[in-house]
């Protein structure tokens, strides 16, 4: 479109000799060049450092932490970072994520720079990033200059934790249970993050003075009481992705009320214990479940 204009004015200007359209379009030439040059040394030897990210449930938005090392280069400049999964036909690249992007609108000189892409993580499983796309149209916005970063990073995606069949505690009563977790009628196990749902009275008042986090009194009974996470208490369930949310479902709430649990599938078990490590564990036997 530029590259027509300027031939249109430089036409106007050849047939009614027009020294200021002469002007004019030698004027606009010569940015169109200027710009080409600039636009390309803002995207020329960008460093790629790698990504990060941490486990999230079917359903959720995956977060990858994107890391570039500008230490030896300049400033950079209104960069756009998309999710650019190779494809084998051009029409086809992009995919269905409402989250199609992330800018940077200044990468400074001589240090690393951090951006976050989101993704959205619609399955259980291995979430791949495979390719990062940065585009720049730096500085007139006419023209565009892109790289490709490939990374084989992966994110794991849990089964989305949803079902309605109650969790299955051996041991003493379910009863004896809530008491057992109530405030003040066990002994202290510590604090931990503010779910939806929990009593009021069991918040850490005094602990939400001193910062902003509201965290929740964690009380624990002794150890005598345990979960397990079965495949066959799933039976009623016909469906395996209906089965894994389920047990997800139970593996979050075992956790949330402090139970040791343990978990059995076809071919694989855990035994029972506590902890984020054991629920990652857990978690993840469920994510990676007869995937090949």
């Amino acid at each position: 479109m530029l590259g027509a204009m300027i031939f249109v004015i430089l036409l106007g200007s050849i047939n009614y000799d027009n020294a200021l359209g002469y002007l004019l379009s030698f004027l606009l030439f010569g940015l169109f060049l200027i710009a080409t040059l600039h636009t390309y040394n803002n995207l020329a030897g960008m460093s790629y450092i790698g990504a990060a990210t941490t486990p999230v449930y079917a359903g959720a938005t995956a977060r990858f932490k994107l890391t570039f090392d500008n230490r030896d280069r300049p400033v950079r400049y209104s960069l756009q970072l998309f999710h650019w999964p190779p494809r084998k036909r051009r029409w086809r690249r992009r995919l269905p994520n409402k989250h199609p992007g992330v800018s940077i609108a200044l990468m400074a000189a001589g240090d690393m720079a951090h951006a976050t892409l989101e993704i959205d993580a619609a399955e259980r499983g291995w979430l791949n990033l495979q390719r990062v796309r940065v585009t720049s149209v730096f500085p007139l916005g006419v023209l565009r200059a892109w790289a490709y970063f490939e990374d084989h990073h992966q994110c794991l995606v849990y089964p989305k934790p949803e079902g309605q069949l109650p969790l299955p505690i051996h041991g003493p009563s379910a009863e004896a249970q809530t008491v057992g977790n109530s405030p003040g009628s066990e002994d202290f196990g510590g604090f931990r993050p503010y779910t939806p749902g929990d009593p009021i009275r069991a918040i850490a008042w005094k602990a939400l003075a001193r910062q902003e986090t509201i965290l929740v009194k964690r009380f624990t009974s002794g150890g005598s009481q345990q979960a397990w996470v079965r495949w066959v208490d799933c039976g009623s369930l016909k469906d395996i992705e209906a089965r894994l949310c389920q047990m997800t479902k139970w593996i979050v709430e075992a956790d949330r009320l402090g139970l040791a649990y343990g978990l059995e599938l076809p071919g694989y078990a855990l035994a029972p214990n506590r902890g984020a490590d054991h629920r990652h564990e857990c978690l993840r036997a469920l994510a990676l479940y007869d995937l090949k």
